[in-house]
């Protein structure tokens, strides 16, 4: 009789590890689901902000160009320096017309008289 009972123990433990596993089968299948369903929600989302930075792009890009047709171009008072020396316009006159020191614009001249490439 005692053979019997462990045969019936030995199955009944193989049943409830059945269970068990059934049981786990059906929880990681549920977590899979919320996570695909979660990752398409994160997915979701990041296009969403993906696209309103494109428009916010599209808008400055608009804004920029629109910008650049109304005002002429504007050089930065080294660049306006630049040109001048190339012109051959003395430093004194560089510095005066451009608002720089007489010292800049006479570096400017000794930079480009050394950099024919500029």
């Amino acid at each position: 009789m005692s053979g019997s009972l462990f045969f019936y123990m030995v199955g009944l433990s193989l049943l409830g590890l059945a269970v068990a596993c059934g049981y786990l089968y059906w929880r990681l299948h549920q977590l899979e689901g919320r996570r695909d369903s979660l990752t398409a929600m994160y997915l979701d989302q990041q296009q969403q902000q993906i696209s309103a930075l494109q428009r916010d792009l599209a808008r400055l890009m608009a804004r920029l160009e629109q910008q650049s047709r109304s005002e002429p171009a504007v050089l930065s008072p080294y660049n306006q320096a630049i040109e001048m020396i190339k012109q051959g316009i003395p430093a004194s006159e560089v510095a005066m017309q451009c608002g720089i020191s007489r010292s800049e614009a006479e570096l400017i001249i000794s930079l480009y008289r050394n950099n024919s490439t500029s």
